[in-house]
């Protein structure tokens, strides 16, 4: 193939990959917006299921690499652990730090049941510790949904969006727009990578452009909607998310690199796996949790 023909070949293909992320979002995102609009059921829900299906990406991805994590046992753990923040509140006791607990002494049992425990100390590892970067971190969308603190009007007030959903959108969003920027300026300024060794493509200049993105979807999403927090608060949380996000998108490439594979599955066009999908979102739920708990303004 001459130069021509395979800067050409290059170029149809980078369309047709923008083209299918683009279709996937433009399906997915209304989805999303309307079961986090429902209730945290439906959230809790989705949440559960893309839970089952990451961790069943992550476990096969471990497999390539030659390891042995338990699925069912890891499944069982990341579901429990959503089922703790669905129905945290609704018991006088800490639920999730009873579900850590039981998680650990359940796995550890199972280990020393098996006959072959060639491999048992890295199994159970791995096994607790893809159960909890999923299941745990991906069920702060439900405790988001949980939140009650009253939105303050704003410009989306007749919508009459529940407080919950509000901050959800805002954790979608961020997360989206800080990806589709740094990913549309990457490709059309970048040219000092950032991550080399996990993920070439990558660039500084892609990272300030979804970094300035995340900053403004915050600002912007807060009068929006209504959102119980000053300008600086938002500002804070779209610096959280501008940073939190990249480095989920970078430990995923982290573990893609080390076992050798590309991408974690290929259930969405565009976009690979659903692990692919919720890497940056994994790790801003929790961020913009706490910083939601820490500075929302008292009603």
């Amino acid at each position: 193939m001459d130069g021509a023909n395979a800067a050409s070949a290059a170029s149809s293909s980078k369309a047709s990959s923008l083209a299918q992320r683009l279709f996937s979002a433009g399906v997915l995102i209304p989805v999303l917006v309307g079961l986090a609009y429902w209730s945290v059921w439906p959230v809790a829900l989705l949440v559960a299921v893309a839970s089952t299906i990451s961790l069943f990406e992550l476990y096969t991805l471990m497999r390539h690499g030659s390891y042995t994590p338990r699925l069912a046992t890891g499944l069982v753990m990341g579901l429990f652990l959503c089922a703790a923040a669905t129905f945290q509140g609704t018991v006088s006791f800490d639920l999730t730090g009873f579900v850590v607990s039981g998680s650990i002494l359940f796995s550890l049992v199972l280990e020393l049941t098996r006959r072959d425990r060639r491999n048992s100390l890295d199994s159970w590892a791995l096994t607790f510790a893809g159960a909890y970067y999923i299941g745990g971190l991906l069920s702060y969308y439900i405790l988001l949904r949980r939140l009650e603190t009253p939105l303050q009007g704003g410009w989306l007030a007749p919508l009459a969006i529940p407080p919950g959903a509000a901050w959800v959108y805002l954790v979608l969003a961020i997360t989206w727009l800080q990806d589709t920027t740094a990913f549309a300026v990457g490709r059309a300024w970048g040219r000092h990578q950032m991550a080399p060794y996990l993920s070439p493509k990558k660039t500084w200049e892609g990272f300030i452009g979804g970094f300035v993105a995340s900053i403004i979807t915050a600002l912007l999403a807060t009068p929006m909607m209504g959102l119980p927090i000053g300008y600086g608060a938002a500002a804070l949380i779209g610096i959280a998310g501008g940073i939190a996000g990249p480095l989920g998108d970078l430990t995923e490439s982290f573990f893609k690199r080390q076992i050798g594979v590309k991408d974690s599955g290929h259930i969405i066009p565009g976009h690979g796996g659903i692990l692919d999908r919720i890497d940056s979102m994994i790790f801003t739920a929790p961020v913009i949790y706490y910083l939601v708990l820490l500075l929302t303004v008292p009603s």
